[in-house]
């Protein structure tokens, strides 16, 4: 899993609103008693990828160890420095969309502000996805705040500050460009759930070298105001939308998940709609694939793995491109029959 390095906090890009019709969407974020992320769409298959349990998975102690697989949380205090982890939680009273539900309320009361010194807030909470150059992503879910969040008031420097956020990286983690909506500017609702807005962020092109998007908010330089209890800046139900290139390939059946017997051979494959001119890398745990030994096919349109092994159970996903543009597969599992694993989530 790819993280930004505790403490930092994202840079601000403004850009123009423009919309396009989604080729690909993609539900990120709901804290809900039955938790699952869902995706919808053209050729897209449905999958799990939060394995932590229900209800108040982010807990009022703190991320170590209770964020959702597939997540980060990274909170920070400008004084306390990077071993400060506790930012956000998950509550009743931040669900937007779900009976028995649960969203993230950032907690602005653990910074404080004036004497001695300033010692600001500040909460990322991302998760990262592949993509492409060329591919146009917004990001879209609910927001609100109580009256006297921070967020509502420009009484500091630096001030606080609201955030939708989507960032493309390179292969090596690096950020290309990082582009926000700043939700108080565009009208961040008075309350919690039931008073939470749906915001939509504009549309960003993923540039040159990008091969991640990371979406998620973020709440930068946050404090307590007072007087009482209210202070919440919640999100709930982010939702990403994502618009392959024209003429990229389009993944009509994905790679299926396979439970064999120990020494059987067995084939991974996928349907594109526009094979001519396609390159096929099939990626196992992370690691590109190659022929050899018990692989063959690595580069193709089936991967074949002959006498199955506990060495090659694992997560499997094929990379497949064209000259315009490369699309990646939903994640799949290869297992054995009595053998059991944990579920993990893996960089592309």
């Amino acid at each position: 899993m790819k993280t930004q390095e505790p403490g930092t906090s994202f840079p601000i890009n403004y850009q123009t609103i423009r919309q396009s019709p989604p080729f690909f969407r993609k539900r990120l974020f709901i804290l809900s008693a039955a938790l699952g992320l869902i995706t919808g769409g053209t050729g897209v298959a449905a999958a799990n990828d939060f394995f932590n349990g229900n209800g108040d998975i982010l807990g009022n102690n703190g991320q170590n160890g209770l964020t959702p697989n597939g997540w980060t949380v990274d909170a920070s205090k400008s004084v306390s420095g990077p071993g400060f982890m506790d930012g956000a939680s998950s509550e009743t009273f931040a669900n937007v969309c779900c009976v028995n539900g649960h969203g993230l309320f950032f907690k602005a009361f653990l910074g404080t502000i004036g004497f001695p010194a300033n010692d600001l807030l500040t909460v990322n909470f991302y998760q990262d996805n592949p993509t492409t150059p060329g591919t146009k992503i917004n990001l879209s879910g609910y927001a609100a705040a109580e009256a006297n969040y921070c967020g509502r008031f420009n009484t500091n420097s630096p001030q606080p500050q609201s955030l939708f956020v989507v960032q493309f990286l390179d292969s090596g983690n690096t950020v290309l460009t990082s582009n926000v909506l700043d939700l108080a500017a565009a009208g961040l609702p008075l309350g919690t759930g039931s008073a939470a807005t749906l915001f939509t962020t504009p549309q960003f092109t993923a540039p040159a070298g990008a091969v991640t998007v990371r979406a998620g908010a973020s709440m930068l330089n946050g404090y307590n105001c007072g007087p009482g209890p209210s202070q919440a800046f919640i999100v709930d139900a982010l939702d990403l939308e994502s618009v392959p290139p024209p003429g990229s390939p389009v993944i009509t059946n994905e790679p299926a998940q396979t439970t064999v017997a120990a020494g059987a051979t067995t084939s991974l494959k996928v349907g594109v709609s526009n094979p001519a001119g396609a390159s096929y890398q099939w990626v196992f745990n992370g690691i590109n694939l190659s022929d050899g030994g018990s692989v063959s096919g690595a580069t193709n349109q089936t991967l074949t793995i002959t006498g199955v092994s506990t060495n090659d159970v694992g997560h499997y996903r094929v990379r497949v491109s064209n000259n315009v543009g490369t699309v990646l597969s939903t994640d799949t599992t290869l297992a054995i029959v009595g053998v059991t694993f944990s579920p993990v989530v893996l960089s592309p």
